[in-house]
């Protein structure tokens, strides 16, 4: 079942898209790795672009490869603003066609057997094998289900641009099946499933939406901010920050903080969820909410939630996004709620509102809350600072975030061990200088892990570990054994036993038949 998720930002009206025949693909078969247990060669093929990969989807019915090729500005710091989709069969070794594409206001996203284009005030349905229109709807399309066959989007209309009428598009034909408002002034947050058939989506509340009729119960709250101050100026950096990325899910105006939410809390019957001016407790399947503990003022921003002893914890990080730009909003604290009635039991505020929360870990009754250039420990069963300490920025670079179980160490035995389970007594913590500290219980930095030590755990299959440093990967089995090493990253992907790359300028395709048994 294949879900995507995509929003975008249209800057201008004006759109790239026609035919362009100055391409080659050079393939090319070469050695890509050795078999450890036999010392045997490891083969596959490697796809040469003419321009930097910036997106590829690989549709396994077909074969067919999509590539969105984006240079980079001549500094190395800058994404071009245009670049090129390139339709390519890996069966034929054939560029089946190819389309110029403006990066700032045009979108592509696909699916299995679905492809769309997404233009200022409309979007395509492309022809996956002739890259050729099929319907167009005036709809900035935002998710699409293929499984029920069924695209959302918000219609546009010329007299005041998109509205927040959504519609359930049929992708079959183009046609409007239901519509349905649903504000979008904030954006959307995030969407997930509670059933097959019904989504619900985050967007100035929570928003159940059965696919096939549009029809759900809704819970508004607000995860915005509107006329906040400085925000022309900041927006433009937003907006560079964009030109980088590549991406644009902004906020619908240029004056609007947005993502004043909390991850989704569930459980069998009810969902925690925090916006800028409340934390509430909402049955799933009705949207009545059984409990709200309201915040006063502009306290509450970006946070997250979690449960632990039968409470509800909330982190409130202390920021919100103008754009993509990250810019301080609300006071960071941790606060704790009995989950059956919402009475609080505590909230401690961390008492720098320019100096946000990062990340943090949870060990025993503890909690590590990790800011720019401090971390400081909280108990979790009463709320009271336990401990804090600055590093500077000269010494350690500035803190970054807690480092996960998929960082790997290499043991003195030659085995690879997760970073974190190596000493479930210490706090990993990555910085800026591109170091890893190690750091105690009493927050003092007992070891410092340098970049070229770690490699990545990426990708678990059937018991297999794929692990990379840099260009290299290592194949471990189900018995911790390393079988093989091949040249991938920590990018690629694995479809049936063949493994897929995107590196730079080209794409690598290795079969692994004879190493995944």
């Amino acid at each position: 079942m294949k879900k995507i998720l995509f929003g975008f930002l249209l800057l201008v009206t004006v759109t790239v898209f026609g035919q362009n025949s100055k391409f080659n693909v050079v393939s090319t078969e070469k050695v890509l790795g050795k078999s450890l247990a036999d010392n045997s060669d490891i083969t596959g093929f490697e796809y040469a672009f003419p321009d930097r990969i910036h997106e590829t989807f690989l549709d396994t019915t077909t074969g067919f490869l999509t590539v969105q090729l984006r240079g980079l500005s001549k500094n190395g710091k800058w994404l071009d603003n245009f670049g090129s989709i390139v339709q390519y069969d890996l069966k034929t070794k054939n560029i089946l066609w190819n389309k110029k594409i403006a990066y700032q206001v045009n979108s592509l996203q696909q699916f299995s057997g679905t492809m769309i284009f997404t233009a200022p005030s409309k979007s395509y349905c492309l022809d996956i094998n002739s890259g050729k229109e099929l319907w167009e709807v005036k709809d900035d399309m935002y998710y699409v289900d293929t499984d029920y066959h069924v695209g959302l989007g918000y219609r546009f209309k010329t007299v005041g641009g998109y509205t927040n009428e959504l519609e359930g598009i049929d992708l079959k034909t183009g046609k409007v099946i239901w519509k349905r408002e649903l504000n979008r002034q904030y954006g959307w947050n995030s969407l997930y499933y509670t059933n097959d058939s019904t989504i619900i989506v985050v967007a100035a509340g929570l928003h159940a939406i059965n696919l096939r009729s549009g029809k759900g119960w809704d819970y508004h709250t607000i995860t915005g901010e509107v006329d906040y101050k400085g925000t022309v100026t900041a927006n433009a950096l937003g907006v560079a920050a964009g030109l980088l990325t590549g991406t644009f899910m902004m906020s619908t105006g240029h004056d609007v903080v947005r993502d004043m939410v909390s991850n989704s809390l569930i459980d069998s019957s009810f969902i925690y969820f925090a916006s800028k001016v409340q934390l509430a407790k909402i049955n799933k399947h009705t949207g009545d909410v059984a409990w709200r503990f309201p915040f006063s003022g502009d306290v509450a921003g970006k946070s997250t939630l979690f449960m632990h002893d039968s409470a509800i914890f909330m982190i409130n990080k202390g920021f919100g996004f103008l754009g993509y730009r990250q810019v301080d909003f609300g006071e960071p604290f941790i606060a704790a709620f009995d989950k059956e009635t919402g009475k609080q039991k505590f909230l401690s505020f961390v008492q720098n509102e320019s100096d946000p929360i990062l990340s943090f870990q949870i060990l025993n009754d503890e909690i590590y809350l990790v800011c720019k250039n401090r971390i400081v420990k909280y108990s979790l069963k009463s709320g009271v600072r336990l401990a804090e300490k600055v590093f500077t920025k000269e010494s350690f670079g500035q803190l970054i975030y807690v480092v996960s179980h998929q960082v790997f160490i290499t043991a003195d035995n030659g085995d690879f061990i997760s970073l974190p389970k190596a000493d479930s007594t210490k706090v990993f913590v990555y910085t800026s200088d591109k170091k890893t500290l190690v750091i105690d219980d009493q927050l003092t930095v007992t070891n410092t892990i340098k970049f070229e030590e770690i490699s990545i755990y990426y990708l678990y299959e059937r018991g297999y570990k794929f692990i990379a440093k840099d260009n290299k990967t290592v194949i471990v089995d189900p018995d911790g054994k390393r079988i093989a090493e091949i040249e991938a990253t920590s990018n690629a992907f694995l479809i049936n036993n063949t493994l897929y790359d995107p590196q730079d300028k080209r794409f690598v395709v290795i079969d692994l038949k004879n190493v995944i048994k």
